[in-house]
Formats: structure tokens, C-alpha cells, sequence
């Protein structure tokens, strides 16, 4: 699917499109686990969907981080009660989105400027 573009700053990571098994950001496909912030480099996650971890996601993130999106291609695949609690320690928001509303709410929250990670976990 692809996104209708939005003006923003130019280091901001949009995703101009997916697949079930990529994303599309600046032009370049990644086919593989990733760690996409708002704006600046991309980071390769080492964690995929069967031992991805609050310990995990709490090491990834960037001061002031307040929520995180996991997506995945089957959000039941995850045991997501010992993530959701991890982070709400820290007063972080989690959410287990499909790819296509996790492009979508990454975009969105993007263009409202908010502090964000939004982890992509394919097969």
C-alpha cells in the first residue's frame, strides 16, 4: 500500500509504503527487523517477534520515548502482558499493531511531532 506524502522536515521517517514482508522510507526498502524513530538513523533490531522483550525495547529507547508501536504481521504471536507491564513501569504507552496501522499511526504521530519508536517485526 502506498501513503500519500506529507510535508515535513526532511531527516523525518516517513513511510511512503509496506509490504507484508518491508517498508519504505527515503526511498529504500527494509526487509528485515527495524527499530524506525521519528527522524535520524534507522536501527537494525535483533530481537523478532518469538523473544522480543520489555528488557529489549527499553535498552532501544531514546530520552523522552513515551510510546512504542510493535508491528507485526500476527499481533496474537506475542505474549504481550510481560511487555505491556515492563514498559508501563517506566510510564511508557505500547501498542500491537497489523503493519498496515502501524504505518499508518507512525505517519500520524509523526506529523504531530511526538516521541516515538515504532518497531517492525517481520517473518
Amino acid at each position: 500500500m502506498k501513503f500519500n506524502e506529507q510535508v515535513l522536515e526532511k531527516n523525518s521517517n516517513i513511510i511512503k509504503s509496506y509490504t507484508s514482508s518491508s517498508i519504505n522510507i527515503h526511498d529504500k526498502n527494509y526487509n528485515y527487523n527495524i527499530i524506525v524513530p521519528p527522524s535520524g538513523p534507522l536501527i537494525k533490531c535483533k530481537m523478532n517477534f518469538n523473544n522480543i522483550s520489555s528488557d529489549y525495547i527499553i535498552k532501544s529507547l531514546k530520552e523522552n520515548v513515551n510510546l512504542v508501536i510493535i508491528a507485526l504481521d500476527n499481533t496474537e504471536c506475542v505474549d504481550k502482558t510481560p511487555i505491556i507491564l515492563g514498559l508501563n513501569e517506566f510510564q511508557i504507552g505500547i501498542e500491537f499493531m497489523n503493519y498496515s496501522a502501524a504505518c499508518s499511526s507512525h505517519n500520524i504521530l509523526l506529523s504531530e511531532k511526538r516521541n516515538f519508536l515504532t518497531f517492525f517485526l517481520f517473518h
